[in-house]
């Protein structure tokens, strides 16, 4: 009887042991180290630029990364309740093509198209073909961004950024903001899933 009762604890051990490994699955099964967390983006390290077309705003934009296409950048950064992007010519750093902000998800609300979510989203046409759609996390960001086919692949990114091509529309960037973790779990999901985030462009 003892031996019974040993092999059945050693069961029930061994079985809360494979539990303990699984709980960092996410709903959508990918899968989170124990005891790792994403980093908020109000916590990532931010950047100066030249020229900051940001400085009227009233709460105090932390700028995360800075994308260059030819004549034009684009601007990510988050505040203390939301994200949001600028585009703006070099040559009139002022002049704002496309400004897009997106609060972050009250409890209970946005989508959960990627790891770090959820997310809330925002749209927006510029000038002749420009056009740029934002998920928004506390976590992360998730832009698709596209001038036309000539510009779309960036000369140059700093911050805490990463851009691809999105696949099935080569004319368009994905640019994941968020810690070097963060942005590989989201990039692994696009590139399983295909997702594209929410935009007013063409497809």
């Amino acid at each position: 009887m003892a031996k019974i009762m040993r092999t059945l604890a050693i069961g029930a051990a061994l079985i809360a042991l494979t539990a303990g490994c699984d709980s960092g699955k996410s709903p959508d099964g990918n899968s989170t180290p124990s005891g790792e967390r994403n980093t908020p983006l109000t916590e990532l390290n931010s950047i100066s630029v030249d020229d900051d077309p940001l400085g009227d705003l009233k709460d105090h934009p932390h700028i995360l990364s800075e994308v260059q296409y030819g004549d034009v950048r684009l601007i990510a950064y988050a505040t203390s309740d939301s994200c949001g992007i600028v585009a703006t010519p070099k040559s009139d750093p002022q002049h704002s093509d496309i400004h897009l902000v997106s609060k972050w998800p009250s409890q209970g609300q946005g989508t959960a198209p990627y790891p770090a979510g959820p997310y809330n989203s925002a749209s927006g046409n510029g000038s002749a073909k420009a056009w740029a759609s934002l998920l928004c996390s506390k976590d992360a960001m998730v832009i698709e961004y596209a001038l036309d086919s000539a510009s779309s692949s960036p000369a140059e990114i700093r911050g805490e950024a990463t851009a691809t091509p999105v696949p099935d529309n080569r004319a368009v960037s994905r640019i994941i903001i968020g810690d070097p973790a963060t942005r590989l779990q989201i990039q692994h999901q696009a590139d399983k899933t295909g997702i594209n985030t929410p935009s007013t462009g063409p497809r």
